[in-house]
């Protein structure tokens, strides 16, 4: 479209524009995912306004709150860090968007609100944003509107003038406890990735094609959230990575983490490493053993999730680096320097984490980082066919030795060998142990049921 005149600053298309309407519209047929539009919604907010949808959707949250929202509670809403929240409102704060207090009932608690100035900014870009999607879809085929029109409905809906805020996730009784996303899984709708369960395998597709993929402060957050989710869902014996649009994830994006992280303080900047650290803690954690397939580009935080996966299948013409050096960091990120030596040996590591250089994907399988190469297209299949495997399998005692993989890493050779006691005469008192005994003797393949 670079013949085509540009939008005029309101975000309306010019007069001149219109004999290349077809043009548009074929350009506007390939919007024909939400994550998509969402992209042009936040180069419309970016441009015009200067904001970023964080700060947008915050603003949205104190919109909703007359009387404010503890800084506890806006980051449950908002799926993000306390730190992450912290760092938005000092800047809102310091624009005069909003004011802060400290909670009457306890000190230590800090309420914060829109000022008059910051709703009348706000609804003023909230109109703008109402304006966009409806524009955006309208330009649609009705085929296409009514795909999209559930989730983005839900999008508009929450900026809208005293829309309600959003449910509490269900507590009581064993799912009680400090995380956004509650139990069962089935019915949770991810707003930054796709969650398929279908027989008894979660798969996880990374959606935001158009940028090959990349993690945010929010997708890093719910990652985490629905990794430890995982920990409490007995309808889940195993997980499948991937990635839409032929690649995997090119790592932390750019504009909506790399830069805004150069603006943050030492204190937010630490809330921020924990956070994806915890990503990687609750992919271990979880009893479930997770396969990543990986097609094109698996970079930077793309390639830790991949790392921390535990079996890898790669597409031919797959590349992994961990390019946390090539922006000036270092390659100690996410616990690569702890797992990367032990899957590919001390010095391969070295190499790729003092470089950033790709890997391909035979030099991939050759090290020992991917269990198996498969033509390119095949990844998710193949990834696919494995965690089946997985899944009629004994789910208790592969989740058990999920734990004593990770557990042994820091334990001698005499303490490993004891734990491994202790985990085995747990399995020899399990349901799946007898049935494999008297399908032996039967002479039949058993059938596991996972207790």
């Amino acid at each position: 479209m670079s013949d085509a005149a540009p939008p005029d600053p309101e975000g309306r298309i010019p007069v001149g524009a219109h004999r290349h309407r077809s043009e548009l519209r074929l350009w506007l047929r390939l919007l024909t995912t939400a994550n998509t539009i969402e992209a042009e919604i936040r180069r419309r907010l970016r441009d015009r306004f200067n904001t970023t949808l964080p700060r947008f959707d915050l603003m949205a949250q104190l919109e909703r709150a007359p009387d404010g929202i503890l800084l506890g509670e806006l980051s449950r809403r908002m799926m993000v860090s306390n730190g992450n929240v912290t760092g938005l409102v000092e800047r809102l704060a310091q624009e005069e968007l909003l004011e802060r207090q400290v909670s009457e009932t306890d000190r230590r608690a800090v309420r914060v609100r829109l000022t008059r100035r910051g709703r009348a900014a706000f609804a003023e870009m909230a109109r703008a944003h109402a304006d966009w999607i409806g524009e955006l879809i309208g330009a649609l085929d009705p085929a296409e509107q009514e795909a999209l029109s559930a989730r983005l409905g839900a999008l508009k809906a929450s900026v809208q003038t005293g829309a309600p805020a959003p449910a509490r996730p269900p507590k009581g009784g064993s799912m009680k406890r400090q995380n956004a996303i509650a139990a069962p899984l089935a019915g949770f709708a991810p707003a930054h990735f796709r969650l398929a369960i279908e027989a008894g395998i979660a798969t996880i597709t990374l959606d935001r094609p158009d940028r090959k993929n990349p993690l945010t402060f929010e997708s890093y957050a719910e990652l985490r959230d629905t990794f430890r989710a995982l920990r409490y869902e007995d309808g889940v014996t195993a997980v499948v990575v991937t990635g839409a649009g032929g690649n995997f994830s090119s790592g932390g994006d750019v504009f909506e983490i790399i830069e805004p992280l150069t603006r943050l303080g030492a204190a937010d900047l630490h809330a921020f490493t924990a956070m994806t650290g915890d990503l990687v803690k609750e992919m271990r954690a979880c009893p479930q053993p997770v396969v990543a397939a990986v097609e094109g580009i698996c970079a930077g935080a793309g390639a830790i999730v991949a790392m921390a996966s535990d079996l890898r299948v790669a597409a031919a013409g797959a590349r992994v680096a961990f390019l946390f050096n090539r922006v000036g960091l270092a390659g100690c990120d996410m616990g690569a320097c702890a797992i990367l030596p032990r899957l590919i040996g001390q010095g391969r590591a070295s190499e790729l984490l003092y470089t950033g250089r790709f890997m391909s994907a035979e030099e991939g399988e050759r090290w020992g980082f991917f269990n198996r190469l498969v033509p390119a297209g095949g990844a998710l299949e193949a990834a696919g066919e494995m965690a089946r495997a997985l899944t009629a399998g004994p789910t208790y005692a592969n989740g058990l030795t999920k734990r004593m993989l990770h557990m042994e890493w820091a334990m001698g050779v005499d303490a490993a060998i004891d734990a491994e006691a202790v985990a085995q005469a747990l399995c020899m008192k399990t349901e799946d142990f007898r049935r494999a005994f008297e399908a032996f003797a039967e002479k039949r393949k058993p059938v596991f049921a996972g207790d």
